[in-house]
């Protein structure tokens, strides 16, 4: 289906800006994750032997330091996310259509970089080099890619806006994207791989591409994904989540990692029930049976404390930021700007899809986080100057010539 765009004049015509075309429900929606993520790191991290007992001041109060430090950390990557929000909001998004080479660029040296840095700079953690340490505060280079590719690949596809139904059109621009994806890869980061994907999935979805071109390379993939599997090319704690996923008579260590966190990841959503069992009161996150609970299995927390119901509501508020996204994609008269609206939906949506469908096993174990609602600095900088791109093409979606 593809979207009706006009060509692009980046630096042309006068742009019509006002903050009255700024989508402040949008930014609501980010505000209402972002406080209801932070709520939930603060019961992930109270300390275990706190018990269920008493209200939730009571429970605050013997808190230690460590909840207070991730909880201040959380909303300090907030606070900079909904800055550079705003930077980004104000900036003309057009102009990133100069910066294409030097972006791909600084992309590629990052991803080198956090390969080739020795390990107190960047360690290997849970078998991956996926992060930089500067000091106190940890980047995930892979995160950076994103926002990066997005304005990159739109930009490659921008370019090519007249040949976007053409076979080789696709091809080459899998070609563009070769290069990082294989960098990420060799971390290895699957789930930021995928992810990657995504982006340039999108956006030849909304710039106007083949359906059956899609389709086909979809096919392809998964062809290439089975050889992987067959001939051992993927890491063997890879194999392992996704025989736990398949119930393909996993190994002993494969349920002991992936298969008890989807086991424990089942029991505390099932638990929570209709309304949950209220805040700091879940016994499978007060016991601290599921791993990774302030990241990518923070659902279950909020699954468990507010049951169906705050699930629910959850599921909702993430399904009206999809589409308040997509009718970005959709409202602008400007193809790059459609590009980079189209991509970062489908960014979005690969995020909410897998990191929820992990908790409840409907998708094999991914380490990607849930946007906005994740502790983590990388992530929320990422997605929040995703969002200011976004408001930009909302801003500039009209224009006057001169």
């Amino acid at each position: 289906m593809p979207v009706i765009t006009s060509p692009i004049n980046v630096g042309s015509g006068t742009i019509r800006f006002s903050w009255r075309h700024f989508d402040w429900f949008l930014l609501a929606l980010v505000l209402v994750l972002s406080v209801w993520g932070c709520v939930t790191v603060a019961s992930a991290t109270l300390p275990h032997n706190t018990g269920t007992s008493g209200n939730w001041w009571q429970m605050l109060q013997g808190a230690g330091s460590d909840v207070w430090s991730d909880v201040f950390k959380q909303c300090v990557w907030i606070v900079l996310g909904i800055l550079a929000l705003f930077a980004l909001a104000r900036a003309n998004y057009q102009w990133l259509m100069h910066l294409q080479f030097w972006v791909y660029l600084g992309n590629l040296a990052l991803l080198v970089f956090v390969l080739v840095a020795p390990h107190s700079l960047a360690p290997t953690i849970n078998g991956a080099k996926s992060w930089i340490r500067l000091g106190p505060v940890a980047l995930q280079p892979g995160e950076i890619c994103k926002f990066a590719l997005l304005i990159s690949m739109a930009a490659f596809l921008a370019r090519r806006q007249d040949r976007i139904r053409d076979f080789s059109t696709v091809c080459l621009s899998l070609l563009y994207l070769a290069p990082p994806l294989l960098l990420i890869l060799k971390q290895p980061d699957f789930g930021t791989m995928l992810a990657v994907m995504s982006i340039w999935f999108g956006m030849l979805f909304f710039g106007g591409a083949k359906i059956t071109q899609l389709g086909a390379l979809v096919l392809v993939g998964l062809l290439l994904f089975g050889a992987a599997w067959k001939f051992g090319i993927l890491k063997e704690h890879q194999r392992e989540r996704l025989a736990v996923f398949l119930d393909r008579d996993p190994s002993p260590e494969a349920m002991q990692a992936g298969g008890y966190q989807i086991k424990q990841s089942q029991i505390a959503i099932g638990a929570g029930r209709v309304t949950g069992q209220g805040w700091g009161h879940g016994m499978q996150n007060r016991s601290g049976y599921v791993p990774e609970n302030t990241t990518d299995f923070i659902f279950t927390v909020t699954a468990e404390e507010f049951g169906f119901v705050g699930a629910g509501i959850l599921l909702l508020l993430y399904l009206v930021l999809l589409l308040r996204c997509a009718s970005a994609a959709i409202a602008t008269d400007n193809y790059f700007g459609a590009l980079l609206a189209g991509g970062f939906t489908s960014l979005l949506a690969f995020h909410c899809i897998v990191n929820l469908g992990m908790t409840m096993r409907v998708m094999p174990i991914t380490g990607v986080p849930l946007p906005f609602f994740s502790y983590g600095g990388s992530s929320y900088l990422t997605f929040a100057a995703c969002i200011g791109l976004l408001q930009s093409v909302l801003l500039r979606r009209f224009k006057t010539e001169v």
